[in-house]
């Protein structure tokens, strides 16, 4: 892989051409990227799919120079840094789990230039081990990934990313550019306030999709309009969903109608979400019936349809999962599928994300005492995390213990990260001369450090992915003896061994505290909750408005004021259907007037008629 090189900054398109393969960059791609050559701070607003990613590899790539990625989806990381790995470019994650020998070494290498990438999640920011090595990484660009995280105003507030300004002050110089596909113009006000701007400097780019038509169906039975839709509109789908078993539920419904589906949820082992994944890729699976859980990362750019089956949190949250159908360009659905109580609903599950503080104090206690965290420890240490034990250790329901925990990391207090799918790796840290005498005279160990060193190279530069089933192979031991003999290795300080974890994580932000004395933030509380019913309110109007272009009404919730109808909604083509009546009325030489009560009539017959938008049937 690519060494980072100083040098002087090659051209972007050169580097587009060569490592992407792309003649031209999307529409403000380039505007983005050369207002980050200026070294000037910068905002990127770019919808779902607009690139976002290009927008710091490329001028990194061109300065020649240490990027800084800072993100909190972990999964996303992971899959940047392997996309980049297969390119040939030099990049590393800091993540949960692991060691900190381990994240001494990643550190190390970025410091003397081996990296061209570093992706870190913004609790790391804060730790003694990153600062002491802040004034020797090489950077050219520091790069703040979901942006919005940032500010209390956003949808997905994260206490961490407060650290970002610090790092900032450290490095001067540096440029930031802060990307993000959600963000109103207060929360990009104070994104770049947040963020110390030397000056403002946003480039949006259109929230419009006029390839995606946007259609919301009432009516009782969900699961037989979705069969009418996927009867009527060929290629790859998406059903979304809010919880676990629904999904589970629907991919067998499916499945029975000849259609053929799965699950994914972040509860899924991680092989069988890598093969869900893949078979969805491939074809072979036709519909996904997801929590939003299933996205992050996909490069599917076909998808056909995406429905939701219910009524998401958010505008934010509705818009970045519909906008992953139609990304080649080609005409895409996206449903959402109302019915009586939905709003209710909705309510009732956004005021019990916000449990009472002695629920949270149990869980706290709960989870300190199953791992044996003591008073006054645990300070950046990772966790699994069992919902359902915990559950039943303070005879909560797992969703009180999950909203609980979500109140921590809210508070700053931990970092959860959602079913991390690591694999298996070692790392040598003996001395070239231990790890001989034991590869020599060791009966019991020997073979197994014979068979690493054979299969896996640079075990002494950087943690290697292993496969136990590979060295039970070699050794011709059974895979539980590797184990067994790598954590005693691990034990012994000779490596260290992390087996394979499927398991949701939890990393503690601040030293294990007294769960009776832990109190939360009230005023922090109290807007959070506020801005959390007003983002809400928004989604239920959006669901059920009758009068405005579906189009027109998200853009200007994203402080586009003058868009203009799109002409394929539903309310689009309910009222052109009433015109196309009204003009040929003989009672009247002029259009009669339209009402919103005629709309919505309209647009339950054009829902009976198939629920798919005139124009668009199979084309």
């Amino acid at each position: 892989m690519q060494a980072v090189q100083h040098q002087q900054t090659r051209d972007i398109h050169a580097v587009l051409r060569e490592r992407w393969g792309y003649s031209t960059f999307h529409p403000h791609q380039e505007s983005i990227i050369s207002a980050v050559l200026d070294g000037r701070d910068t905002l990127a607003l770019l919808p779902t799919g607009g690139g976002k990613s290009l927008c710091f590899q490329v001028p990194a790539l061109a300065m020649g120079r240490l990027c800084l990625v800072v993100s909190p989806l972990i999964a996303l990381m992971k899959d940047q840094v392997a996309r980049l790995h297969a390119q040939g470019i030099s990049a590393r994650a800091i993540v949960s789990g692991m060691a900190h020998q381990e994240i001494d070494n990643a550190l190390e290498s970025a410091a003397v230039g081996k990296l061209a990438f570093l992706y870190v999640s913004p609790e790391r920011l804060g730790t003694e081990l990153f600062k002491a090595r802040l004034p020797r990484l090489p950077l050219g660009l520091i790069a703040v990934d979901e942006a919005h995280c940032i500010s209390q105003w956003g949808y997905d507030f994260r206490p961490a990313y407060r650290k970002v300004a610090e790092i900032r002050a450290a490095v001067p110089d540096v440029p930031v550019l802060a990307l993000t596909a959600s963000a109103t113009a207060e929360v990009a006000a104070d994104i770049m306030e947040q963020l110390a701007f030397r000056e403002p400097l946003m480039i949006r780019g259109s929230f419009q999709r006029p390839e995606l038509v946007l259609w919301v169906s009432r009516g009782e039975d969900r699961h037989g309009r979705l069969l009418k839709i996927l009867d009527k509109l060929p290629g790859t789908a998406i059903a979304y969903m809010r919880d676990r078993r629904g999904t589970v539920r629907l991919a067998h419904f499916l499945e029975q109608h000849g259609i053929t589906a799965a699950a994914y949820h972040a509860g899924l082992p991680g092989a069988d979400r890598d093969r869900i994944q893949q078979g969805w890729t491939s074809g072979v699976v036709r519909c996904v019936a997801a929590t939003n859980a299933f996205g992050m990362g996909i490069d599917k750019a076909d998808v056909r349809v995406v429905v939701h089956m219910d009524l998401p949190p958010d505008l934010e949250s509705y818009y970045q999962e519909a906008g992953r159908g139609g990304r080649d360009g080609a005409t895409a659905h996206a449903f959402l599928l109302t019915g009586p109580g939905d709003a209710d609903r909705l309510r009732e599950r956004l005021a019990a994300s916000f449990p009472e503080l002695a629920d949270v104090r149990r869980v706290y206690q709960a989870f300190a005492d199953t791992h044996g965290i003591a008073l006054g420890s645990g300070f950046m240490e990772t966790y699994e995390v069992d919902l359902h034990a915990l559950a039943k250790r303070t005879a909560l329901p797992a969703s009180i213990v999950a909203h609980s925990l979500k109140a921590l990391e809210l508070d700053g207090r931990i970092a959860l990260s959602d079913g991390l799918r690591t694999p298996s790796r070692v790392f040598i840290i003996s001395a070239p001369s231990v790890v001989y005498h034991i590869r020599v005279n060791d009966q019991r160990m020997g073979p197994l450090i014979e068979a690493l060193l054979r299969l896996y190279g640079g075990l002494y530069e950087e943690p290697a992915i292993i496969d136990e089933l590979r060295l039970a192979r070699l050794t011709e031991w059974s895979i539980e003896t590797v184990r067994k003999r790598l954590i005693e290795l691990d034990k012994q300080r000779v490596l260290i061994y992390r087996p394979r974890s499927d398991s949701p994580a939890l990393t503690l932000l601040q030293p294990r505290a007294d769960a009776q004395r832990l109190t939360l933030d009230p005023a922090a509380l109290r807007l959070r909750k506020e801005r959390a019913v007003a983002r809400m309110e928004a989604m239920i109007a959006f669901s059920e408005g009758t009068e405005e272009c579906r189009s027109v009404t998200l853009l200007r919730y994203f402080d586009e004021p003058d868009a203009t109808p799109c002409g394929n909604c539903d309310v689009c083509r309910a009222k052109a259907t009433l015109s196309d009546h009204n003009a040929g009325d003989p009672k009247t030489e002029a259009s009669l007037p339209i009402h919103g009560s005629d709309v919505e009539r309209t647009r339950r017959e054009l829902d009976e008629e198939g629920l798919v938008p005139p124009g668009f049937e199979r084309t």
